[in-house]
C-alpha cells in the first residue's frame, strides 16, 4: 500500500452521486458496478465519484478495464494498492478490514509507474463480490484526452457484473471540426452521423446511439454527463436537453473542476428517479 490514507474534506457533499441516481440503485440492482466511458473528463469523474462514496461512508473500489491516464492525487481517494492482479481481491479485503473506505486497485506497471494498468473483466467481477463492498467504479475506455468520441468495435470493456454505464462528453467538443485532432475515432462518429462539425445534434445522436455512447450498455442503467458547463452554461443545457430528447433517460450538466458547485442541473425522463 503505497500511500497513507487521505482525508476527504468534511464539507464534501456527494452531489454527483445523487445526480446520477446511484444512491437509489442498491435496492434495484444490488452493489452498483459503474462503468465510466466517453471523453472530456472520465478520470476526473471516476475520482469525483470516489470522493462522493467516501463522503457517504461507503466501501468502494476504483479501478479500470483500460489503462488510466493518471494515478489519483491524495485528496482524490484515500489509498492506492499496487499488487499483482491475482492478489487484488485479498488485498482489497485486507484494506477494508483495516478500516479503509475507498481505494484504487491496480496491477503493476513497471514501465509506466505513473499510469494504472487495466484489470481483466473477471477481476472486476471478483472485486464486486467482496463481502461488505458498496460499489465498484471503473474506467472502461480511452479517448486520448479528447472531449468527444465514438467507440471502436472492441470498446468499452464492460464486465458482466456492470450495472451502470455513464458516458461523458466535454462541452469543448461542441463546434469542433470532426477530425482526429479534436475527436477520438472520428471515423466511428461519421459512421453514425456524417458531418464535418460536431454540432449539438450530432453529439446528442452519437451519445444516445447503441454504437456510440451507449455501446454495450444494453439493459443496464445509462446516463450521460455533459462536462465543462462553465464554458457556456446555456450551450451546456441545450446540449443536455438534446441528448435527453435523443433517448437518454438521465443527463447531468456538470463542471467537475468546480469543487463547490459541480452540478448545474439534471434533465431527462429519469432525472427524478
Amino acid at each position: 500500500m503505497s500511500q497513507p490514507p487521505a482525508v476527504i474534506p468534511a464539507s464534501h457533499e456527494p452531489r454527483l452521486w445523487h445526480a446520477l441516481g446511484l444512491d437509489a440503485s442498491r435496492d434495484r440492482t444490488g452493489v452498483p458496478v459503474v462503468a465510466v466511458v466517453g471523453g472530456g473528463g472520465k478520470t476526473s469523474l471516476l475520482y469525483r465519484l470516489a470522493r462522493d462514496a467516501e463522503a457517504l461512508g461507503l466501501r468502494a473500489v476504483v479501478c479500470g478495464t483500460v489503462r488510466y491516464t493518471r494515478a489519483p492525487q491524495p485528496f482524490e481517494t484515500p489509498l492506492l494498492i499496487r499488487a499483482a492482479e491475482a492478489d487484488l481481491p485479498a488485498r482489497v479485503t485486507e484494506a477494508f478490514e483495516a478500516g479503509t473506505r475507498v481505494l484504487v486497485a491496480t496491477g503493476v506497471d513497471a514501465d509506466a509507474p505513473a499510469r494504472l494498468v487495466p484489470l481483466a473483466p473477471e477481476t472486476v467481477d471478483a472485486l464486486a463480490t467482496i463481502e461488505g463492498i458498496d460499489a465498484v467504479i471503473f474506467e472502461a475506455d480511452g479517448s486520448r484526452q479528447l472531449p468527444f468520441k465514438a467507440p471502436a468495435p472492441h470498446e468499452p470493456v464492460i464486465p458482466p457484473s456492470t450495472t451502470h454505464v455513464i458516458a461523458i462528453v466535454g462541452l469543448d467538443g461542441l463546434g469542433a471540426p470532426l477530425d482526429a485532432e479534436h475527436v477520438h475515432r472520428p471515423e466511428r462518429v461519421r459512421a453514425i452521423v456524417d458531418r464535418d462539425m460536431c454540432d449539438a445534434d450530432l453529439i446528442a445522436r452519437v451519445m444516445a446511439h447503441p454504437q456510440g455512447g451507449r455501446q454495450f450498455a444494453e439493459a443496464r442503467a445509462f446516463a450521460v454527463v455533459v462536462n465543462k458547463a462553465d464554458l457556456n452554461p446555456a450551450a451546456a443545457r441545450d446540449l443536455a436537453e438534446r441528448i435527453a430528447a435523443a433517448g437518454v433517460p438521465r443527463v447531468v450538466i456538470a463542471r467537475l473542476a468546480d469543487e463547490a458547485a459541480p452540478i448545474d442541473g439534471v434533465v431527462g425522463k429519469g432525472a427524478g428517479a
